[in-house]
């Protein structure tokens, strides 16, 4: 049993700091050994776990996770560690074997069914409790704008209307933490409003706080009414409130966070190794202010090493008082005592039914942005052949871990769900050279049904002019276009394609979907307002 209280009182200042941070590394099978020496030192609080760093498939980290927390015994107080991840789904899913590859958040925000949102959330819940974690990096709730200023860059968030990001974003929290797995909402105040990645440079929001409240901060209200536990804040400067310091670093956005939102729960930055922050405040400056502002966990991959010496002296330099420190320690140790119960030896989940739920989020979330209801599902012959090219579906941005994922293929999709053989697929570069798109344009020209999938082609224009070439010399076929990344590249596909279809997101339960609907029943919902 932990008494937080009790075990806070009697800590060290060297404790309470190590209590305060996130520990990364690499590795499978346990911690290495000179985290085992920082545990024996009442020196190790957290980890942080990566797909590629820590993650083979979910009995793996099942294992491992027995494993870590059998060195509990080894500190002083018997303290567990929290063991969290980003298991948000579709693009960015850390654990993608042995759990189900649920389609991402822009197809269940598509779909916009909180009884889908609200089971996905209890099925993840079910696998992370086997894997061993305790806090989940999920949901995003980010509102995402597909406009010309700001088009989609991802799938990570649910929608364009803050109704629906809180909504689906509520539904799956509910899930996720009725099954003892604290939920993340991410990244506070909001992310994405400017073209800028964080993980390379500072993102500023230009909206004033009027808007902030009715758009950014919308989802995070009612989450956090409804029972959000972790909140975790973003690298990007919101000058409504603070022209200073991003979000993650300030003192105001802690405030406000706890104190006009009523925010309780535990507050966790984002990776401050990300250049938004390194290149203008360092490795050391950055963890300082991050926890004297109010952040009670701090993420930094390149700390592991020498954060406890770093705090300890910005203390003794009064960059940041004890009071703070004992402050955010106190409250990681009352998320141990709440999350960190025992790792069921038995998996409490059927995994087919997880992938049965995501196949029905992944076909209410299609699209059929542009096409008569009378083509589809489309008849083929025997003799039919069917041309696929594919918009090359590999990572696109650092959030991404698709390359990580076993290979897609809309060719091989068709071969398994219908049984048809006469296909040929050709790979699209983003970006193709003229001769790339006489290469792939050959594709159509040689069978007699085109699926046509792009990727962000609003600012790869050489996708739309490879799909110009193919419609000039194949005027009478049938070409299906298929926007799997940014809904803005409905409006690009219309003009040349007999018909467009909308998806949320390119994962293979996605692509299922998306052949049962063409070829098998043709269902498709027809509202293409909800892609903007």
């Amino acid at each position: 049993m932990i008494d937080p209280k009790k075990i806070v009182s009697e800590m060290t200042l060297r404790e309470k700091i190590a209590q305060t941070f996130l520990q990364y590394y690499q590795g499978y099978d346990d911690l290495p050994q000179n985290l085992i020496e920082l545990n024996k030192k009442n020196e190790l609080g957290n980890l942080l776990f990566f797909s590629g760093a820590n993650v083979r498939d979910l009995d793996q980290l099942h294992r491992m996770s027995i494993n870590i927390q059998s060195h509990a015994k080894e500190n002083r107080f018997n303290l567990p560690f929290l063991l969290t991840i980003d298991q948000e789904g579709g693009q960015l899913t850390a654990i993608h074997r042995g759990t189900t590859m649920f389609p991402g958040n822009m197809a269940l925000g598509f779909a916009n069914d909180e009884t889908l949102a609200h089971k996905q959330g209890i099925h993840c819940g079910k696998e992370l409790k086997y894997a061993g974690i305790n806090i989940c990096y999920a949901p995003v709730l980010d509102v995402s704008y597909d406009s010309k200023e700001t088009p989609i860059v991802d799938n990570r968030m649910y929608s364009s209307k803050p109704e629906v990001v809180a909504d689906m974003g509520s539904a799956y929290i509910k899930g996720l933490q009725n099954e003892g797995v604290a939920a993340c909402g991410k990244h506070f105040p909001g992310m994405r409003l400017t073209q800028e990645d964080t993980h390379f440079k500072c993102d500023t929001h230009p909206g004033d706080m009027q808007r902030l409240i009715d758009v950014e901060l919308a989802p995070y209200k009612k989450a956090i009414k409804e029972g959000l536990e972790v909140v975790m804040t973003h690298h990007g400067v919101f000058s409504a409130l603070d022209s200073e310091y991003p979000a993650s670093m300030s003192k105001k956005w802690y405030n406000y966070l706890r104190e006009d939102m009523g925010f309780k729960g535990l507050t966790v930055t984002d990776d401050l190794i990300m250049g938004a922050v390194r290149s203008q405040y360092g490795d050391e400056d950055a963890v300082i202010i991050a926890l004297a502002a109010g952040a009670d966990l701090i993420m930094h991959t390149a700390l592991s090493a020498t954060y406890v010496d770093v705090i300890e002296k910005a203390v003794q330099a009064g960059r940041v008082t004890e009071e703070r420190v004992t402050e955010a320690a106190l409250k990681v140790l009352e998320y141990k005592a709440k999350f960190c119960t025992e790792t069921p030896t038995e998996k409490q989940f059927v995994k087919k039914d997880g992938d049965e739920l995501a196949y029905n989020i992944a076909k209410k979330s299609l699209i059929k942005y542009k096409g008569d209801n009378s083509l589809f599902p489309i008849q083929l012959k025997d003799s039919s052949q069917i041309g696929i090219i594919f918009g090359n579906p590999a990572r696109l941005v650092m959030s991404d871990a698709i390359n990580l994922y076993d290979p897609l293929s809309i060719r091989n999709t068709i071969v398994d769900r219908i049984g048809h053989k006469l296909v040929k697929e050709a790979f699209m570069p983003w970006r193709p050279t003229h001769m790339e798109q006489v290469s792939v344009g050959d594709i159509a020209f040689i069978t007699d049904v085109t699926i046509f999938t792009t990727v962000n082609a609003y600012c790869n224009p050489e996708q739309i002019e490879t799909l110009k070439y193919t419609r000039e010399i194949c005027p009478n076929k049938i070409i299906i276009g298929v926007a799997t990344r940014s809904p803005k590249d409905a409006e690009l596909l219309a003009e040349y394609c007999d018909a467009v279809i909308v998806t949320g997101g390119l994962s293979q339960v996605s692509l299922d979907a998306l052949v049962d609907s063409i070829f098998k029943n043709g269902d498709f919902d027809i509202n293409p307002a909800k892609t903007i």
